[in-house]
C-alpha cells in the first residue's frame, strides 16, 4: 500500500508541474474567416412539369393523369441523356359549399439533362399535355466536385496567409491552429416558376429560350488561431 501511495503522489506531482507550465503559457485567440469563389457556367438543366386533371369521379381524374404521365415518360425515354423522375402524386377532393364536387389529381415529372437543346425540344412536345412548373439551371455533381476541390485548396492557403499576417501585425513570433471549419455554398438565380397555366396545350408549344447563366461556387474557411505571447 505504501508503494502504491508513493506512486500516486509522484503522478500527482508530475501532473501539477505540467499544469503549472501550461498555466504560464498565455495565448491570445483570434477568430476570422476567408473565402474563395469561382463563377462558372451551369451545365445542368432541370425542369418540373405537372400533369393535372379534374373530374367528377376520383377514378376518372386519376386515370387521366396516369395516362398523361405514361405518355410523357414514353417520349422522354426516347431522348438520350435525359434523366427522368416522377414525384408528388396526389389526389384531393374539390369542395364547393362544403360538399365534394369532384376530384383533382396531379403528378410531377422531373427531367434533367446536360444537353439543353435536347431538353428544350422535349419540353416543347410535353407541353401538349403537361404544364411547366419550374425550370432551373444547376451545376452537375461532377463539375461541382472539381471546382470545390480547387477552391478548398485556395481557401486553406488564404487562411494560412491571413493567420501569418495577423501574427505579424500583432508582433507575435508564431501561432497555432485551434479549430477550423470548411463550408461550401453556391450563389445562383432562383428557378423560373411558370405558375398555374392551362392544363394542356392544343398543339405543340414552342420550345423555351434557354440560357445557362452563371453560378458562383463559394468555399469558406473559418477558424480560430492562438498567438504566442512570448
Amino acid at each position: 500500500m505504501k508503494k502504491i501511495f508513493a506512486a500516486i503522489l509522484v503522478s500527482l506531482a508530475v501532473m501539477s508541474v505540467d499544469a503549472e507550465e501550461a498555466s504560464t503559457r498565455t495565448y491570445d485567440r483570434v477568430d476570422f474567416a476567408v473565402s474563395a469563389r469561382e463563377e462558372i457556367s451551369s451545365d445542368l438543366l432541370v425542369v418540373r412539369l405537372v400533369a393535372r386533371h379534374e373530374a367528377l369521379q376520383q377514378a376518372d381524374s386519376s386515370a387521366r393523369v396516369n395516362d398523361d404521365v405514361a405518355w410523357a415518360l414514353a417520349l422522354a425515354r426516347k431522348r438520350s441523356g435525359v434523366k427522368i423522375q416522377t414525384l408528388d402524386y396526389r389526389t384531393n377532393p374539390v369542395y364547393q359549399e362544403r360538399q365534394i364536387q369532384g376530384w383533382r389529381t396531379q403528378q410531377v415529372v422531373r427531367l434533367e439533362s446536360q444537353d439543353r437543346d435536347v431538353l428544350a425540344s422535349l419540353i416543347g412536345e410535353l407541353q401538349q399535355r403537361l404544364t411547366v412548373e419550374s425550370l432551373i439551371h444547376e451545376v452537375s455533381a461532377e463539375l461541382r466536385e472539381t471546382v470545390e476541390t480547387r477552391l478548398i485548396d485556395d481557401a486553406i492557403a488564404r487562411f494560412g496567409s491571413r493567420a501569418a499576417q495577423i501574427a505579424q501585425a500583432f508582433s507575435r513570433a508564431s501561432y497555432r491552429l485551434v479549430s477550423v471549419h470548411i463550408g461550401t455554398a453556391d450563389e445562383r438565380p432562383p428557378p423560373v416558376n411558370f405558375g398555374m397555366r392551362a392544363m394542356a396545350m392544343p398543339a405543340q408549344a414552342a420550345e423555351p429560350n434557354i440560357e445557362p447563366g452563371e453560378q458562383t461556387i463559394v468555399v469558406t474557411v473559418d477558424g480560430t488561431i492562438e498567438l504566442e505571447t512570448r
